[in-house]
């Protein structure tokens, strides 16, 4: 029975997530949700209390996964720190969401302070902490320069590079060569700037 309910809850946010991404959220109701699923309005209601509480595990979910990636990714190429940058940005550029802006427009639009300020805490983890660590290390292994010479704190660097990152038309999925190409190019920027001396 736990398992059954723990596959109804995850098809639940999977149906839901592809639903949000595709409609964005005032388009999606949960009775859609409900029929996409092939499950009652009750059952829903049952493992979400609303449409929001729905919404916020989706985008959970989604951040936790990212955290969970981008983490092994890290652990996998730990003293390589050329090589850990590239594989973290192409990584995102392959699986960040297709409807990004959409997402961004419906944070904004539909949920409360509470729950965004919620949504930073979760993406703070997933994505700007991990890339800060590839900095931090870097600069403690002496492998980057010092930040007090340079200017190049961990945060505001990861920062950066998730702006470089999202800098890209996220409306369609980039084709993979594409992807390395442009994970390489910002690997090389962030580290070797665009200086030829």
């Amino acid at each position: 029975m736990e398992h059954n309910t723990s596959h109804t809850h995850q098809k639940i946010v999977k149906v839901a997530h592809e639903l949000f991404m595709e409609l964005g959220y005032r388009a999606v109701s949960t009775r859609r949700i409900a029929e996409a699923c092939g499950i009652t309005q009750p059952t829903l209601y049952h493992h979400f209390s609303n449409k929001k509480a729905i919404y916020m595990e989706v985008l959970r979910t989604e951040l936790l996964d990212m955290q969970n990636a981008l983490n092994r990714i890290i652990k996998r190429f730990d003293n390589d720190i050329e090589e850990s940058i590239f594989q973290v940005s192409y990584y995102i550029l392959i699986n960040k969401p297709p409807s990004m802006g959409q997402m961004f427009h419906d944070i904004e639009r539909e949920l409360n302070k509470e729950e965004q300020d919620q949504i930073r805490a979760w993406w703070v983890a997933s994505y700007q902490d991990p890339i800060a660590s590839i900095f931090d290390k870097g600069i403690k292994d002496r492998k980057l320069r010092n930040p007090t010479e340079f200017g190049s704190f961990p945060v505001p660097t990861a920062y950066l590079l998730l702006g470089l990152l999202s800098s890209k038309d996220t409306d369609y999925k980039m084709k993979e060569n594409m992807a390395k190409d442009q994970a390489r190019f910002y690997t090389n920027v962030i580290l070797y700037g665009l200086s030829s001396s």
